[in-house]
């Protein structure tokens, strides 16, 4: 019985890698699960066995484990300690060059980014990253509001407008080099080398000079 749900979990493993490269060449609107199927070298009938709504759930299951991957990455990045300060500048410099370096992660953040279409069957999904979206924002801001309290980011900053800058400038720079990426092998700039510059920056507008000495 171990061993048949072990292969049954690998099977659906290999399902999900196998969509996410069908999804990433094609797009959601225009996958068929016979793509899929042939991706993976299964039948029709096994992607229903793991995934009763078809498509959709396909779709949505990559979605939640891409989702798992990144607060499992955060999780790590916490438990290393430090001070507010440090942990924003440690999460936001992980977050841009995880995007270059994880390839799976990456092909997510370009399907929902380029070749997700308002589908009603992601209706659903779609309210569920905006509310990811939104608890970021929050938990951001109150990262900063504590940052605020210790000293490290000036008084007259407000939290919520500082998060809400923050993640905004997160996203850009990811869609920047992916839309780059898109056309070009080679990027003007790189996430993984050049993250650090850039939080730097967003840091130097909101710290005080004692919390502008924080390190990564």
């Amino acid at each position: 019985m171990r061993r048949t749900k072990e292969e049954a979990e690998v099977t659906r493993d290999k399902l999900l890698s196998a969509a996410l490269k069908v999804f990433s060449k094609k797009g959601y609107a225009t996958t068929t699960l016979d793509d899929i199927a042939k991706e993976a070298g299964v039948t029709r009938g096994a992607i229903y066995w793991h995934f009763k709504g078809g498509k959709a759930d396909v779709f949505n299951a990559i979605v939640d484990t891409g989702f798992a991957r990144v607060n499992g990455l955060v999780e790590k990045l916490l438990a290393e300690g430090g001070t507010p300060i440090e942990l924003l500048e440690r999460m936001m410099i992980r977050l841009m060059q995880f995007c270059e370096e994880d390839d799976d992660y990456r092909a997510l953040q370009e399907i929902t980014i380029f070749k997700m279409s308002e589908d009603p069957e992601l209706s659903l999904k779609l309210e569920d990253k905006k509310h990811a979206q939104e608890e970021s924002v929050r938990y951001l801001a109150d990262l900063i509001k504590q940052a605020k309290e210790a000293g490290e980011v000036r008084p007259d900053v407000d939290p919520m407008t500082a998060s809400i800058t923050a993640y905004g400038m997160l996203n850009g720079i990811v869609l920047l080099w992916m839309i780059e990426r898109s056309v070009t092998d080679t990027p003007q700039f790189s996430l993984k080398d050049q993250a650090g510059s850039f939080v730097k920056l967003y840091l130097q507008g909101i710290t005080t000079p004692a919390g502008c000495k924080s390190k990564v």
